[in-house]
């Protein structure tokens, strides 16, 4: 077994583990989080304006995103359907959907409706719409444009005993779950 840990921003401490097999070369990666709690709020909120729609979303796995004066609700289910956008690029997505579903929508009055403030809201945001996430995991984040333009990192350092003690936590994981099964 191999395994690194990595310190993603805004999601947290991650274990990546890969299992090879030497007989057949079958692969199986893994990630897992460290710390179940984030360090951000688990609600966070900001009116969508010509200040913020560059701001980054990070929106992590368990979270949901709202646009409550649309009806719009994007629950962010799994580890790979997690999303690092600009607000902007979220309000584009939301259009696209609205585009794709407008055909066989109950209300297309309504989704006619919701693609006209999402088209004026892109070219020139008022501040009529707002973004709320909802992370109860506390790892998802809604960055400024001005910080993470600046691109800030920094490198975690774990030591040997500590990623040794989380590849055993992992396999005995591994081997609850098959003994579950």
């Amino acid at each position: 077994m191999l395994y690194k840990s990595v310190d993603i921003p805004y999601i947290g401490a991650m274990v990546l583990s890969t299992i090879i097999c030497i007989k057949c070369g079958f692969k199986v990666t893994d990630f897992w989080m460290v710390f179940e709690k984030g360090k951000y709020e688990d609600f966070q909120k900001v009116k969508i304006t010509k200040s913020t729609i560059n701001d980054l979303i990070c929106v992590s796995a368990g979270s949901k995103i709202i646009v409550p004066e649309i009806d719009a609700e994007i629950d962010v289910i799994t580890f790979d359907s997690q999303d690092i956008t600009t607000i902007e690029g979220l309000l584009w997505e939301l259009k696209k959907s609205v585009e794709i579903m407008i055909e066989t929508a109950e209300d297309r009055a309504k989704a006619e409706r919701i693609l006209k403030i999402l088209d004026s809201e892109l070219k020139v945001p008022t501040g009529k719409l707002t973004l709320v996430i909802e992370d109860p995991n506390k790892h998802s984040a809604i960055i400024p444009h001005k910080y993470w333009v600046q691109r800030v990192e920094r490198e975690r350092e774990f030591t040997q005993e500590y990623l040794d003690l989380m590849g055993k936590k992992i396999i005995e994981k591994w081997k609850d779950a098959a003994i579950k099964s």
